[in-house]
Protein backbone atom coordinates (compact mmCIF):
# COMPACT_ATOMS: atom_id res chain seq x y z
CA UNK A 1 0.00 0.00 0.00
CA UNK A 2 3.15 2.20 0.99
CA UNK A 3 4.13 2.00 -2.25
CA UNK A 4 1.04 2.49 -4.19
CA UNK A 5 0.93 5.77 -2.25
CA UNK A 6 4.31 7.56 -3.17
CA UNK A 7 2.87 6.99 -7.02
CA UNK A 8 1.46 9.80 -8.82
CA UNK A 9 -1.43 8.44 -10.84
CA UNK A 10 -2.27 9.20 -14.03
CA UNK A 11 -6.06 8.82 -13.64
CA UNK A 12 -7.63 11.81 -11.62
CA UNK A 13 -10.02 9.38 -9.89
CA UNK A 14 -6.97 7.59 -7.73
CA UNK A 15 -4.83 10.59 -7.24
CA UNK A 16 -8.62 11.72 -5.82
CA UNK A 17 -8.70 8.77 -3.65
CA UNK A 18 -4.87 8.83 -2.14
CA UNK A 19 -5.79 12.31 -1.42
CA UNK A 20 -8.53 11.28 0.73
CA UNK A 21 -7.04 7.89 2.13
CA UNK A 22 -3.88 9.98 3.22
CA UNK A 23 -6.47 12.70 4.56
CA UNK A 24 -7.76 9.73 6.28
CA UNK A 25 -4.37 8.40 7.84
CA UNK A 26 -4.36 12.59 9.34
CA UNK A 27 -1.04 13.59 6.40
CA UNK A 28 -2.60 16.72 6.02
CA UNK A 29 0.57 18.10 3.88
CA UNK A 30 0.26 14.70 1.53
CA UNK A 31 -3.06 15.30 1.17
CA UNK A 32 -3.42 18.70 0.05
CA UNK A 33 -0.54 17.98 -2.55
CA UNK A 34 -2.51 15.20 -4.04
CA UNK A 35 -5.73 17.32 -4.20
CA UNK A 36 -3.94 20.16 -5.88
CA UNK A 37 -2.22 17.10 -8.76
CA UNK A 38 -6.16 16.35 -9.09
CA UNK A 39 -7.02 20.39 -9.69
CA UNK A 40 -4.27 20.44 -11.97
CA UNK A 41 -5.81 16.58 -13.87
CA UNK A 42 -9.02 18.11 -14.16
CA UNK A 43 -8.58 22.05 -14.33
CA UNK A 44 -11.23 22.49 -11.30
CA UNK A 45 -12.10 22.54 -7.66
CA UNK A 46 -13.78 19.33 -6.20
CA UNK A 47 -16.40 21.00 -3.84
CA UNK A 48 -17.84 17.84 -2.81
CA UNK A 49 -14.44 16.65 -2.47
CA UNK A 50 -12.56 19.32 -0.24
CA UNK A 51 -15.90 18.99 2.06
CA UNK A 52 -14.69 15.48 2.55
CA UNK A 53 -11.32 16.39 3.59
CA UNK A 54 -12.19 18.32 6.22
CA UNK A 55 -15.32 16.31 7.24
CA UNK A 56 -12.16 13.63 7.73
CA UNK A 57 -9.71 15.85 9.33
CA UNK A 58 -12.56 16.78 12.01
CA UNK A 59 -13.73 13.72 12.50
CA UNK A 60 -10.05 12.58 13.54
CA UNK A 61 -9.71 15.52 15.31
CA UNK A 62 -12.39 15.47 17.58
CA UNK A 63 -11.40 12.28 18.69
CA UNK A 64 -8.54 13.36 19.50
CA UNK A 65 -7.00 12.84 23.30
CA UNK A 66 -5.39 16.40 23.24
CA UNK A 67 -8.01 18.92 24.76
CA UNK A 68 -6.58 22.00 22.36
CA UNK A 69 -7.21 19.63 19.25
CA UNK A 70 -10.75 18.55 20.67
CA UNK A 71 -11.51 22.46 20.94
CA UNK A 72 -10.34 23.46 17.70
CA UNK A 73 -12.12 20.70 15.75
CA UNK A 74 -15.27 21.99 17.31
CA UNK A 75 -14.31 24.90 16.05
CA UNK A 76 -13.64 24.44 12.96
CA UNK A 77 -17.09 22.19 12.98
CA UNK A 78 -19.23 24.79 14.12
CA UNK A 79 -17.49 27.40 11.80
CA UNK A 80 -18.48 25.55 8.89
CA UNK A 81 -21.74 26.15 9.69
CA UNK A 82 -22.83 22.82 7.58
CA UNK A 83 -25.46 20.24 9.27
CA UNK A 84 -22.87 17.62 7.93
CA UNK A 85 -20.77 18.68 10.88
CA UNK A 86 -23.86 17.77 13.97
CA UNK A 87 -21.99 14.63 14.23
CA UNK A 88 -18.90 16.13 15.29
CA UNK A 89 -20.22 18.65 17.58
CA UNK A 90 -22.21 15.92 19.31
CA UNK A 91 -19.03 14.96 20.13
CA UNK A 92 -18.43 17.95 22.47
CA UNK A 93 -21.95 18.02 24.33
CA UNK A 94 -21.09 14.59 26.21
CA UNK A 95 -17.55 15.55 26.91
CA UNK A 96 -16.96 15.91 30.96
CA UNK A 97 -15.38 19.75 30.71
CA UNK A 98 -18.39 22.14 30.86
CA UNK A 99 -16.93 24.70 28.65
CA UNK A 100 -16.43 22.29 25.92
CA UNK A 101 -19.99 21.39 26.23
CA UNK A 102 -21.69 24.93 26.05
CA UNK A 103 -19.02 25.85 23.18
CA UNK A 104 -20.89 23.33 20.93
CA UNK A 105 -24.05 23.78 22.00
CA UNK A 106 -23.71 27.55 20.95
CA UNK A 107 -22.64 25.86 17.55
CA UNK A 108 -25.06 23.33 17.36
CA UNK A 109 -27.62 25.90 18.05
CA UNK A 110 -27.17 27.68 15.27
CA UNK A 111 -27.26 24.72 12.37
CA UNK A 112 -30.95 24.49 11.28
CA UNK A 113 -31.46 20.94 10.71
CA UNK A 114 -33.52 18.36 12.49
CA UNK A 115 -31.08 16.56 14.62
CA UNK A 116 -30.41 20.06 16.19
CA UNK A 117 -33.54 19.40 18.54
CA UNK A 118 -32.77 15.87 19.22
CA UNK A 119 -29.00 17.42 20.36
CA UNK A 120 -30.48 19.93 22.66
CA UNK A 121 -33.00 18.20 24.03
CA UNK A 122 -30.07 15.69 25.05
CA UNK A 123 -28.15 18.65 26.84
CA UNK A 124 -30.71 18.51 29.00
CA UNK A 125 -29.44 15.52 30.57
CA UNK A 126 -26.35 17.13 31.38
CA UNK A 127 -24.59 16.88 34.79
CA UNK A 128 -23.99 20.30 34.59
CA UNK A 129 -26.67 23.03 35.61
CA UNK A 130 -24.84 25.88 32.92
CA UNK A 131 -25.01 23.27 30.19
CA UNK A 132 -28.75 22.45 30.80
CA UNK A 133 -29.95 25.95 31.39
CA UNK A 134 -28.34 27.26 27.85
CA UNK A 135 -30.13 24.33 26.44
CA UNK A 136 -32.99 25.23 27.77
CA UNK A 137 -32.57 28.51 26.80
CA UNK A 138 -32.00 27.24 23.03
CA UNK A 139 -34.96 24.96 23.32
CA UNK A 140 -37.11 28.03 24.15
CA UNK A 141 -35.54 30.33 21.46
CA UNK A 142 -36.29 27.88 18.86
CA UNK A 143 -40.33 27.19 20.40
CA UNK A 144 -39.68 23.75 20.21
CA UNK A 145 -42.97 21.77 20.88
CA UNK A 146 -41.42 19.88 24.19
CA UNK A 147 -39.23 22.82 25.92
CA UNK A 148 -42.52 23.89 28.21
CA UNK A 149 -42.31 20.33 29.80
CA UNK A 150 -38.36 19.85 29.58
CA UNK A 151 -37.97 23.77 31.46
CA UNK A 152 -40.77 22.66 33.83
CA UNK A 153 -38.95 19.69 34.33
CA UNK A 154 -35.89 21.01 35.12
CA UNK A 155 -37.49 23.97 37.26
CA UNK A 156 -39.11 21.61 39.64
CA UNK A 157 -35.88 20.03 40.31
CA UNK A 158 -33.80 22.85 41.55
CA UNK A 159 -33.58 24.88 44.61
CA UNK A 160 -36.24 27.17 44.50
CA UNK A 161 -33.80 30.08 44.47
CA UNK A 162 -33.24 29.13 40.58
CA UNK A 163 -36.83 30.07 40.12
CA UNK A 164 -36.72 33.47 39.07
CA UNK A 165 -34.62 32.24 36.06
CA UNK A 166 -37.75 30.66 34.33
CA UNK A 167 -40.46 33.55 33.58
CA UNK A 168 -37.76 34.30 30.52
CA UNK A 169 -37.34 30.95 29.18
CA UNK A 170 -41.49 30.36 28.88
CA UNK A 171 -41.59 34.25 27.32
CA UNK A 172 -39.59 32.88 24.84
CA UNK A 173 -41.50 30.62 23.94
CA UNK A 174 -44.88 32.09 23.88
CA UNK A 175 -47.46 28.98 23.06
CA UNK A 176 -50.20 28.56 25.23
CA UNK A 177 -48.58 26.22 27.34
CA UNK A 178 -45.98 28.07 28.03
CA UNK A 179 -48.30 31.05 28.61
CA UNK A 180 -50.42 28.94 31.16
CA UNK A 181 -46.84 28.22 32.83
CA UNK A 182 -46.40 32.14 32.86
CA UNK A 183 -49.44 32.62 34.88
CA UNK A 184 -49.11 30.59 37.25
CA UNK A 185 -45.39 32.04 38.40
CA UNK A 186 -47.28 35.52 38.13
CA UNK A 187 -48.88 34.00 41.52
CA UNK A 188 -45.92 32.59 42.81
CA UNK A 189 -45.65 32.56 46.60
CA UNK A 190 -41.90 33.95 45.85
CA UNK A 191 -41.73 37.82 45.02
CA UNK A 192 -38.71 37.71 42.98
CA UNK A 193 -40.74 34.89 41.00
CA UNK A 194 -43.59 37.00 40.26
CA UNK A 195 -41.59 40.63 39.58
CA UNK A 196 -39.48 38.10 37.05
CA UNK A 197 -42.35 36.88 35.60
CA UNK A 198 -44.65 40.23 35.54
CA UNK A 199 -41.58 41.56 33.09
CA UNK A 200 -41.97 39.24 30.85
CA UNK A 201 -45.07 40.17 30.48
CA UNK A 202 -44.13 43.42 29.49
CA UNK A 203 -42.21 42.35 27.04
CA UNK A 204 -43.85 39.92 25.51
CA UNK A 205 -47.07 42.47 25.15
CA UNK A 206 -49.42 40.59 26.49
CA UNK A 207 -52.62 42.23 27.16
CA UNK A 208 -54.10 39.58 27.58
CA UNK A 209 -52.77 39.84 31.38
CA UNK A 210 -53.69 43.28 31.94
CA UNK A 211 -57.00 42.65 34.47
CA UNK A 212 -54.30 40.38 36.91
CA UNK A 213 -51.87 43.14 36.56
CA UNK A 214 -54.79 45.88 37.73
CA UNK A 215 -54.94 44.13 40.53
CA UNK A 216 -51.84 43.62 41.22
CA UNK A 217 -51.43 48.07 41.74
CA UNK A 218 -52.70 47.40 44.99
CA UNK A 219 -50.16 45.77 46.57
CA UNK A 220 -47.40 46.90 49.28
CA UNK A 221 -44.48 45.02 48.06
CA UNK A 222 -42.12 47.72 46.46
CA UNK A 223 -40.55 45.57 43.99
CA UNK A 224 -43.51 43.85 42.75
CA UNK A 225 -45.30 47.35 42.61
CA UNK A 226 -42.60 48.82 40.34
CA UNK A 227 -42.55 46.27 37.96
CA UNK A 228 -46.33 46.08 38.07
CA UNK A 229 -46.48 49.42 37.23
CA UNK A 230 -43.93 49.45 34.27
CA UNK A 231 -45.76 46.72 32.40
CA UNK A 232 -49.25 48.69 33.28
CA UNK A 233 -47.38 51.69 31.42
CA UNK A 234 -45.89 49.20 27.90
CA UNK A 235 -48.95 47.69 27.89
CA UNK A 236 -50.29 50.98 27.27
CA UNK A 237 -53.67 50.57 29.96
CA UNK A 238 -55.11 54.01 29.86
CA UNK A 239 -57.71 52.67 32.61
CA UNK A 240 -54.78 52.79 35.32
CA UNK A 241 -54.00 56.07 34.73
CA UNK A 242 -56.07 57.08 38.29
CA UNK A 243 -54.13 54.71 40.43
CA UNK A 244 -51.28 55.67 38.70
CA UNK A 245 -51.73 59.05 39.62
CA UNK A 246 -52.56 57.80 43.70
CA UNK A 247 -49.39 56.05 42.89
CA UNK A 248 -47.11 58.75 42.53
CA UNK A 249 -47.14 59.80 46.52
CA UNK A 250 -45.52 56.80 47.46
CA UNK A 251 -42.24 57.52 49.62
CA UNK A 252 -40.42 55.05 47.35
CA UNK A 253 -38.51 57.01 44.55
CA UNK A 254 -38.26 54.40 42.06
CA UNK A 255 -41.46 53.40 42.50
CA UNK A 256 -42.67 57.30 41.68
CA UNK A 257 -40.14 57.07 38.65
CA UNK A 258 -41.88 54.19 37.07
CA UNK A 259 -45.40 55.84 37.89
CA UNK A 260 -44.14 58.88 35.96
CA UNK A 261 -42.56 57.16 32.71
CA UNK A 262 -45.71 54.68 32.82
CA UNK A 263 -48.27 58.02 32.50
CA UNK A 264 -45.63 59.71 29.77
CA UNK A 265 -46.24 56.51 27.65
CA UNK A 266 -49.97 56.86 28.41
CA UNK A 267 -50.04 60.65 27.34
CA UNK A 268 -49.44 62.30 30.83
CA UNK A 269 -46.23 63.82 30.73
CA UNK A 270 -46.48 66.18 33.51
CA UNK A 271 -45.93 63.94 35.58
CA UNK A 272 -41.95 63.57 34.13
CA UNK A 273 -41.59 66.93 36.44
CA UNK A 274 -41.30 64.52 39.56
CA UNK A 275 -38.83 62.73 37.76
CA UNK A 276 -36.84 65.98 36.61
CA UNK A 277 -36.53 66.51 40.45
CA UNK A 278 -34.87 63.62 41.98
CA UNK A 279 -32.38 64.44 38.82
CA UNK A 280 -31.51 67.57 40.06
CA UNK A 281 -30.56 65.32 43.41
CA UNK A 282 -28.36 63.18 41.78
CA UNK A 283 -30.73 60.45 41.55
CA UNK A 284 -29.17 57.70 38.99
CA UNK A 285 -32.17 55.99 38.03
CA UNK A 286 -33.69 59.43 37.68
CA UNK A 287 -30.87 60.92 35.39
CA UNK A 288 -30.51 58.05 32.90
CA UNK A 289 -34.48 57.14 32.42
CA UNK A 290 -34.98 61.36 31.18
CA UNK A 291 -32.96 59.75 28.23
CA UNK A 292 -36.41 57.64 27.69
CA UNK A 293 -38.51 60.75 27.11
CA UNK A 294 -37.82 64.10 24.93
CA UNK A 295 -38.18 67.74 26.51
CA UNK A 296 -34.92 67.47 29.18
CA UNK A 297 -31.48 67.84 27.14
CA UNK A 298 -30.67 70.43 28.61
CA UNK A 299 -31.17 69.47 32.23
CA UNK A 300 -28.97 66.36 30.71
CA UNK A 301 -26.48 68.78 29.38
CA UNK A 302 -25.93 70.60 32.60
CA UNK A 303 -25.59 67.11 34.24
CA UNK A 304 -22.91 65.56 32.15
CA UNK A 305 -20.75 68.42 33.40
CA UNK A 306 -21.45 67.34 37.07
CA UNK A 307 -18.40 66.89 38.99
CA UNK A 308 -19.89 63.51 40.49
CA UNK A 309 -18.45 60.80 38.51
CA UNK A 310 -21.59 58.20 38.84
CA UNK A 311 -23.66 61.35 37.70
CA UNK A 312 -21.58 62.46 34.11
CA UNK A 313 -21.82 58.70 33.42
CA UNK A 314 -25.73 58.17 33.52
CA UNK A 315 -26.30 61.74 32.08
CA UNK A 316 -24.07 61.16 29.12
CA UNK A 317 -25.67 57.57 28.63
CA UNK A 318 -29.12 59.41 28.96
CA UNK A 319 -28.14 61.76 26.15
CA UNK A 320 -26.38 59.29 24.35
CA UNK A 321 -30.10 57.85 23.97
CA UNK A 322 -31.35 61.14 22.87
CA UNK A 323 -28.79 60.97 20.19
CA UNK A 324 -27.37 64.48 21.48
CA UNK A 325 -23.82 65.06 20.58
CA UNK A 326 -23.30 66.96 23.67
CA UNK A 327 -22.62 63.21 25.49
CA UNK A 328 -19.32 62.70 23.98
CA UNK A 329 -16.75 64.40 25.94
CA UNK A 330 -18.01 61.95 28.71
CA UNK A 331 -18.97 59.17 26.35
CA UNK A 332 -14.79 59.24 25.50
CA UNK A 333 -14.65 59.42 29.18
CA UNK A 334 -16.60 56.06 29.29
CA UNK A 335 -14.61 54.46 26.78
CA UNK A 336 -11.41 55.81 26.74
CA UNK A 337 -9.01 54.30 29.49
CA UNK A 338 -7.05 56.59 31.89
CA UNK A 339 -4.96 56.40 34.87
CA UNK A 340 -8.07 55.80 37.02
CA UNK A 341 -8.77 52.64 34.99
CA UNK A 342 -12.58 52.33 35.61
CA UNK A 343 -14.76 49.68 34.91
CA UNK A 344 -18.30 49.83 34.55
CA UNK A 345 -20.85 48.24 36.04
CA UNK A 346 -24.86 48.43 36.05
CA UNK A 347 -27.34 48.20 38.93
CA UNK A 348 -30.64 47.46 38.89
CA UNK A 349 -33.71 49.10 40.62
CA UNK A 350 -35.87 46.70 43.21
CA UNK A 351 -38.13 46.04 40.64
CA UNK A 352 -35.33 45.59 37.47
CA UNK A 353 -37.15 47.99 35.79
CA UNK A 354 -34.80 51.10 35.69
CA UNK A 355 -30.98 50.20 35.40
CA UNK A 356 -27.96 52.97 35.95
CA UNK A 357 -24.42 52.43 35.42
CA UNK A 358 -21.68 53.07 37.82
CA UNK A 359 -17.73 53.59 37.07
CA UNK A 360 -15.45 51.80 39.59
CA UNK A 361 -11.56 52.98 39.67
CA UNK A 362 -8.67 50.94 39.81
CA UNK A 363 -10.37 47.60 37.85
CA UNK A 364 -7.73 45.63 36.95
CA UNK A 365 -6.82 46.04 41.00
CA UNK A 366 -9.73 45.38 42.08
CA UNK A 367 -10.63 42.42 39.53
CA UNK A 368 -11.53 39.65 41.63
CA UNK A 369 -13.88 41.43 44.19
CA UNK A 370 -17.73 40.24 43.05
CA UNK A 371 -18.84 43.55 41.76
CA UNK A 372 -16.05 43.83 39.18
CA UNK A 373 -16.12 41.87 36.14
CA UNK A 374 -13.79 42.91 33.22
CA UNK A 375 -15.56 40.80 30.47
CA UNK A 376 -19.54 42.58 31.18
CA UNK A 377 -17.43 45.89 31.61
CA UNK A 378 -16.30 45.72 27.68
CA UNK A 379 -19.22 44.63 26.71
CA UNK A 380 -20.54 47.56 28.17
CA UNK A 381 -18.31 49.54 26.61
CA UNK A 382 -18.75 47.99 23.28
CA UNK A 383 -22.84 48.48 23.33
CA UNK A 384 -22.21 51.81 24.00
CA UNK A 385 -19.88 52.24 20.67
CA UNK A 386 -22.40 50.35 18.70
CA UNK A 387 -24.80 53.09 19.96
CA UNK A 388 -22.74 56.14 19.24
CA UNK A 389 -23.48 55.23 15.70
CA UNK A 390 -26.55 57.24 15.90
CA UNK A 391 -24.84 60.33 16.75
CA UNK A 392 -24.65 63.18 13.74
CA UNK A 393 -21.89 61.45 11.96
CA UNK A 394 -19.10 64.02 12.33
CA UNK A 395 -19.44 63.32 16.27
CA UNK A 396 -19.27 60.16 15.33
CA UNK A 397 -16.28 60.39 13.59
CA UNK A 398 -14.94 62.35 16.20
CA UNK A 399 -15.18 59.65 18.36
CA UNK A 400 -13.97 57.14 16.30
CA UNK A 401 -10.67 59.43 15.43
CA UNK A 402 -10.12 59.69 19.50
CA UNK A 403 -10.14 55.82 19.98
CA UNK A 404 -7.63 55.80 16.75
CA UNK A 405 -5.60 57.94 18.70
CA UNK A 406 -5.14 56.67 22.10
CA UNK A 407 -5.09 53.38 20.66
CA UNK A 408 -7.72 51.77 22.49
CA UNK A 409 -7.08 48.29 21.25
CA UNK A 410 -9.92 46.49 22.70
CA UNK A 411 -12.28 48.33 21.12
CA UNK A 412 -10.31 49.03 17.72
CA UNK A 413 -12.60 45.45 16.02
CA UNK A 414 -16.03 46.88 16.98
CA UNK A 415 -15.20 50.29 15.86
CA UNK A 416 -13.95 49.29 12.37
CA UNK A 417 -16.91 47.14 12.24
CA UNK A 418 -19.16 50.44 12.74
CA UNK A 419 -17.50 52.75 9.86
CA UNK A 420 -17.32 49.09 7.65
CA UNK A 421 -21.48 49.42 8.15
CA UNK A 422 -21.45 53.58 7.61
CA UNK A 423 -19.54 53.12 4.40
CA UNK A 424 -19.97 57.13 4.30
CA UNK A 425 -16.93 58.81 2.81
CA UNK A 426 -16.35 60.20 5.43
CA UNK A 427 -15.87 56.93 6.83
CA UNK A 428 -13.68 55.70 4.18
CA UNK A 429 -11.57 58.10 4.65
CA UNK A 430 -10.82 57.54 8.47
CA UNK A 431 -10.23 53.87 7.31
CA UNK A 432 -8.13 54.73 4.13
CA UNK A 433 -5.72 57.18 6.80
CA UNK A 434 -5.71 54.08 9.60
CA UNK A 435 -3.79 51.89 7.09
CA UNK A 436 -0.71 54.77 7.36
CA UNK A 437 -0.73 53.98 11.27
CA UNK A 438 3.26 52.77 11.30
CA UNK A 439 2.89 52.82 15.04
CA UNK A 440 -0.31 51.76 15.79
CA UNK A 441 -0.11 47.97 13.58
CA UNK A 442 -3.56 46.60 14.90
CA UNK A 443 -5.27 49.85 13.72
CA UNK A 444 -3.27 49.63 10.79
CA UNK A 445 -4.53 46.15 9.97
CA UNK A 446 -7.74 46.00 10.34
CA UNK A 447 -8.61 48.97 8.14
CA UNK A 448 -6.87 47.70 5.45
CA UNK A 449 -9.36 44.52 6.32
CA UNK A 450 -12.31 46.53 6.48
CA UNK A 451 -11.09 48.28 3.15
CA UNK A 452 -10.82 44.55 1.34
CA UNK A 453 -14.30 43.62 2.48
CA UNK A 454 -15.79 46.87 1.33
CA UNK A 455 -13.72 46.10 -2.18
CA UNK A 456 -12.49 49.59 -2.41
CA UNK A 457 -9.57 49.84 -4.88
CA UNK A 458 -5.92 50.09 -3.51
CA UNK A 459 -3.77 47.39 -2.18
CA UNK A 460 -5.79 45.96 0.34
CA UNK A 461 -6.21 42.28 -0.63
CA UNK A 462 -2.62 41.92 -1.16
CA UNK A 463 -1.87 43.26 2.42
CA UNK A 464 -3.86 40.99 3.61
CA UNK A 465 -3.31 38.00 2.34
CA UNK A 466 0.56 38.81 2.88
CA UNK A 467 0.10 39.60 6.57
CA UNK A 468 -2.34 36.74 7.09
CA UNK A 469 0.34 34.08 5.68
CA UNK A 470 3.20 35.97 8.39
CA UNK A 471 0.69 35.25 10.79
CA UNK A 472 0.68 31.37 9.54
CA UNK A 473 2.23 29.68 13.33
CA UNK A 474 0.07 32.11 15.41
CA UNK A 475 -2.71 30.35 17.31
CA UNK A 476 -5.66 31.62 15.34
CA UNK A 477 -8.43 31.35 18.17
CA UNK A 478 -9.25 31.08 21.71
CA UNK A 479 -11.93 31.09 24.21
CA UNK A 480 -13.21 34.30 25.77
CA UNK A 481 -14.87 34.35 29.00
CA UNK A 482 -18.77 33.44 28.10
CA UNK A 483 -20.90 35.78 29.23
CA UNK A 484 -24.54 34.54 31.16
CA UNK A 485 -26.95 34.72 28.66
CA UNK A 486 -28.96 36.45 30.83
CA UNK A 487 -26.17 39.14 30.58
CA UNK A 488 -25.83 38.79 27.10
CA UNK A 489 -25.37 42.28 24.95
CA UNK A 490 -26.52 42.02 21.08
CA UNK A 491 -24.19 41.10 18.62
CA UNK A 492 -21.71 40.23 21.37
CA UNK A 493 -19.70 37.72 19.75
CA UNK A 494 -18.73 35.68 23.30
CA UNK A 495 -16.59 32.53 21.78
CA UNK A 496 -13.43 34.24 20.40
CA UNK A 497 -10.53 35.51 21.95
CA UNK A 498 -10.56 39.81 22.08
CA UNK A 499 -6.83 39.23 21.77
CA UNK A 500 -5.39 41.36 19.30
CA UNK A 501 -3.36 39.04 16.51
CA UNK A 502 -6.17 35.78 17.40
CA UNK A 503 -9.31 38.02 16.91
CA UNK A 504 -7.83 40.15 13.77
CA UNK A 505 -6.62 36.90 12.19
CA UNK A 506 -10.19 35.40 12.45
CA UNK A 507 -11.79 37.37 11.11
CA UNK A 508 -9.39 37.92 8.19
CA UNK A 509 -9.89 34.45 7.28
CA UNK A 510 -13.61 34.86 7.77
CA UNK A 511 -13.51 37.80 4.91
CA UNK A 512 -11.21 35.38 2.77
CA UNK A 513 -13.40 32.04 3.37
CA UNK A 514 -16.59 33.94 2.22
CA UNK A 515 -15.03 35.20 -1.18
CA UNK A 516 -15.63 31.33 -1.95
CA UNK A 517 -13.65 32.04 -5.45
CA UNK A 518 -10.76 29.65 -6.72
CA UNK A 519 -8.45 32.40 -5.35
CA UNK A 520 -9.89 32.06 -1.32
CA UNK A 521 -9.85 28.53 -1.80
CA UNK A 522 -6.22 28.13 -2.71
CA UNK A 523 -5.61 30.23 -0.04
CA UNK A 524 -6.96 28.62 2.73
CA UNK A 525 -5.43 25.20 1.55
CA UNK A 526 -1.81 26.74 1.89
CA UNK A 527 -3.22 28.44 5.26
CA UNK A 528 -3.82 24.44 5.96
CA UNK A 529 -0.65 23.13 4.66
CA UNK A 530 1.89 25.55 5.45
CA UNK A 531 0.23 27.03 8.81
CA UNK A 532 0.30 26.31 12.67
CA UNK A 533 -1.14 22.85 12.67
CA UNK A 534 -3.26 23.68 15.22
CA UNK A 535 -4.82 26.02 13.36
CA UNK A 536 -5.87 23.45 10.33
CA UNK A 537 -9.07 21.95 12.12
CA UNK A 538 -10.60 25.60 12.63
CA UNK A 539 -9.56 26.17 9.02
CA UNK A 540 -11.15 23.16 7.64
CA UNK A 541 -14.52 24.23 8.97
CA UNK A 542 -13.90 27.45 6.65
CA UNK A 543 -13.01 25.25 4.11
CA UNK A 544 -16.31 23.86 4.29
CA UNK A 545 -17.98 26.93 4.48
CA UNK A 546 -16.62 28.32 0.89
CA UNK A 547 -17.32 25.68 -0.80
CA UNK A 548 -20.91 24.70 0.68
Amino acid sequence: MAAWIGVVCAEPSDTKLQSLFLMQQNKVEESIDRYRQYTTMTGRHDFEMLQQMSLTLLQKGVQSEDHQTLLMSLFGAGLSGSSLSLEILEHGISHPDPQTQLLSLHFIAKIDDDRTDELLNRAMNSDYLSTRMEAAFYLSSRKHPHAVGQIEGLMFRLPPMFKPFFPSLFALIGTNDATAALRRLIEDADPHVRVESILQVAHLGRDDFLPLLRKRLSYSHIAELEATIFSIGALKDSSSIPKLKRILSTSSDTVRIAAALALSNLGERAYLSQIEELAKKRNLFATISLGQVTGYEELLAELVQSSDLQVRINAAIALLQRQDPRCLPVLTEILIEDSRDLAFQPFNSVGRTLTAFKGIPSAELRAKEPNVDLSYSLAIREHLLRESIHLPEETFLNLARSVFNRQQNDLVPTLIALLENLQTDGAKELLKNGTARVTSPLIRDYCHLALYRLKEEGPYEEYMTRWVMQQKNAELIRLRPILPWKFRMEQTDYTLSPEETSKLLIDAFFSIASRRSERSIAFLLEAIQHGNPINRYALMGLLMRATE
